[in-house]
Order: structure tokens, then sequence, then C-alpha cells
């Protein structure tokens, strides 16, 4: 449905809109005169040219606040529900990712704050947002106008810029953590 209404909005309607000015045209011509294109042969080229800039002008101006309005849409951060356990995170190892820090953590079982006996690869959880490597304070993300999406640090002032928001990269780092993780357990087998 996303894409049909892509489709309609960028592609369809602009190109109605400027088939419809040469139509009208023509008709009126018709109309007025009984030929087709008398009024397209007495109008003068500069109107013609001022027509094309306006609606020129008109699909960009259109275009632009299509954008903004899904920036806005986009930046707007609503409070997101996610699965905690009951006893909390560890944070049992960094690592470093597109240029930030991930707290790679663990679920604590109980309130006595002890880890679960055997961990699998997918008790493994990359928190996010993830942290500056700077000051290790969490970073903010907004997507600029362009569709990058900036990861800023309130303390320092550290800022990148990245392809994907932080939640794609998350899942990218926890499939590199898992699979580090399983690779020690296979060694850890190996060796018993």
């Amino acid at each position: 449905m996303k894409a049909v209404n892509w489709l309609f909005d960028k592609i369809i309607v602009p190109i109605i809109v400027a088939l419809l000015i040469p139509i009208a045209t023509s008709i009126g011509s018709k109309a007025s005169t009984g030929n087709w294109l008398e009024w397209f042969a007495a109008t003068p080229k500069p109107v013609w040219v001022t027509v094309a800039i306006i609606l020129a002008l008109w699909i960009l101006v259109s275009a632009i606040h299509r954008r903004i309005k899904h920036l806005r849409k986009e930046n707007w951060s609503p409070v997101s529900i996610r699965f905690a356990p009951s006893g909390g995170w560890r944070t049992i190892d960094t690592i470093k990712y597109a240029g930030v820090i991930w707290n790679v953590r663990v679920p604590v079982t109980d309130c006595t704050f002890k880890l679960k006996e055997v961990l699998t690869p997918h008790d493994l959880d990359i928190e996010t947002p993830p942290r500056c490597p700077n000051c290790r304070t969490e970073l903010e993300q907004a997507q600029s106008f362009w569709g990058w999406y900036v990861w800023k640090c309130v303390h320092c002032g550290f800022h990148r810029r990245n392809r994907e928001r932080y939640y794609k990269e998350a899942e990218r780092v926890g499939k590199i953590v898992r699979s580090k993780f399983e690779s020690y357990q296979s060694q850890a087998k190996d060796r018993q």
C-alpha cells in the first residue's frame, strides 16, 4: 500500500498536473477559435517558460515538504516497550562497531544478581542506544534531510553520521557477538 501511495504522490500526480495545462489550453483553443493549437501559437514563449518554472517549483516544493514531514515523523521518538528481565541486566563486555561503543549484556535471573548458570547465544543483548567512544554517554539519534542518521553526544559534542538507525546496527552487533560467543563455546567443547 505504501508503494502505491508513493507512486501516486511522487510520479502520477505531477505527470497529471503537467499534462492538464496543455490539455486545458488546447480545449480552450478549440472552443474559442475552432483550432486546437491556435492558443499555443499565440501564447508568447516567456509565458510557457514561466508556466514550466512554476510547475517545476511546485514539484520541488512539494517534494521538500513531503521530506520534511517524513523527517518530523521519523525523528519523533515515542516510548518503546522492550523486554527487561526481572533482575535487570549486567554488562559483560563492550564492542566497538560503526565508530561507537556497544554494551553487550546478559539478563540477571533473580534479585540476588547472580548470572544465569548456562548462557546461550540468545541470552546476549546489545544495549541501545550506543555510547560515545569519548565519554561513554548514551548517544541521541536524528535523521538528516538527506537520509543519513546523525548520532550525537550531549556531553562532549561527538557526532557521527550513519546510513542506518542504531537499532539496525545493534542487530548487526548482536550477530557478530553471537557468532564470537558460539565460536568460543565450540572451542571450549573441543578442549574438553
